[in-house]
């Protein structure tokens, strides 16, 4: 649903979606809507306690200059009319047709030439993931009427869409690959995971260092934590309301497909990126450290 509601919106459009977003979200944000010619004076949106400015961009078409030259000329104008307002700039944009990296690039540049100032990259992800914290009626106002359809697509299936496909075309047979790290096993029994479960999870975890490999290599170094802040967040979500470990499993993968019948490849390309965040300790609960092993003391003969 957003992603088609995306699409559809551009310019003017896709900053009033924003707003009415922003306040649903949050009490303390201020949309500041142009005023005849007095203009927005350098800001789309306020977040006052926390000290943010927002900037919207939604273009039909990307041109890399022209992305680069909005930034420039909005960051200039929000210091020149508001210096006094505001401690981090974000750029919001719908994040469509590869518009994510350019603005990425474009905000570390600007962060160099503004080092007191913090920078933050607003795109789909983010947009998404404040739209989770809204109730079911806010939701539909905003997006729509949910579909009257039993297939439901995978709500994370867009943050991890390249990385799957990447893992479509890398991943290889695991003939030969080094075995599982025993901390991995020792985090699948704190969670008291069925054996089976267990199976299944050591199967794709051979296959983790191709996801490490992609994110080593992302054009957007935000990319990474973003995908972990949403999956930490719903896996907080999922285990408040089950207690058995491998249902909230299950329920994790169906947040990145869906609960549409998948093949085997594509259930274990999604369990392999379930199963890089499990080792990177941004999902389910971590054991206990071990306490130091104290030799005995040696007693003379």
């Amino acid at each position: 649903m957003l992603d088609t509601k995306l699409d559809s919106l551009h310019g003017q459009a896709f900053e009033e979606f924003f707003l009415d977003l922003m306040c649903m979200r949050d009490p303390g944000f201020f949309d500041i809507r142009t005023r005849g010619r007095l203009g927005d004076r350098g800001a789309d949106g306020l977040m006052i306690s926390g000290r943010k400015l927002f900037a919207c961009y939604g273009p039909q078409t990307i041109d890399e200059g022209e992305v680069r030259r909005k930034i420039e000329k909005d960051l200039e104008s929000a210091l020149r009319q508001r210096p006094d307002a505001f401690d981090t700039f974000a750029f919001v944009h719908s994040d469509r047709r590869g518009l994510d990296p350019v603005v990425s690039s474009a905000l570390t540049d600007a962060q160099k030439s503004f080092p007191d100032l913090g920078f933050e990259n607003f795109g789909f992800r983010r947009i998404h993931r404040e739209i989770l914290q809204l109730d079911r009626l806010e939701i539909e106002e905003l997006l729509g009427p949910f579909p009257a359809r039993k297939v439901v697509t995978g709500v994370a299936l867009h943050d991890v869409r390249p990385l799957l496909e990447h893992l479509a075309r890398e991943r290889k047979p695991q003939f030969g690959l080094p075995p599982v790290p025993v901390p991995s096993h020792r985090k699948m029994e704190f969670n008291e995971f069925s054996p089976d479960v267990m199976t299944y999870m050591t199967a794709a975890m051979a296959y983790v260092p191709c996801v490490e490999t992609y994110y080593t290599n992302a054009f957007d170094p935000t990319e990474r934590d973003d995908v972990a802040a949403g999956f930490r967040e719903h896996y907080l979500e999922l285990a408040e309301r089950h207690d058995h470990s491998d249902q909230i499993l299950e329920e994790l993968v169906l947040h990145i497909l869906g609960n549409e019948a998948k093949g085997i490849t594509e259930t274990l390309n999604a369990m392999v990126v379930l199963m890089y965040f499990f080792g990177e300790c941004d999902i389910f609960k971590m054991p206990l450290a071990s306490p130091p092993v104290v030799p005995e003391p040696r007693t003379l003969a």
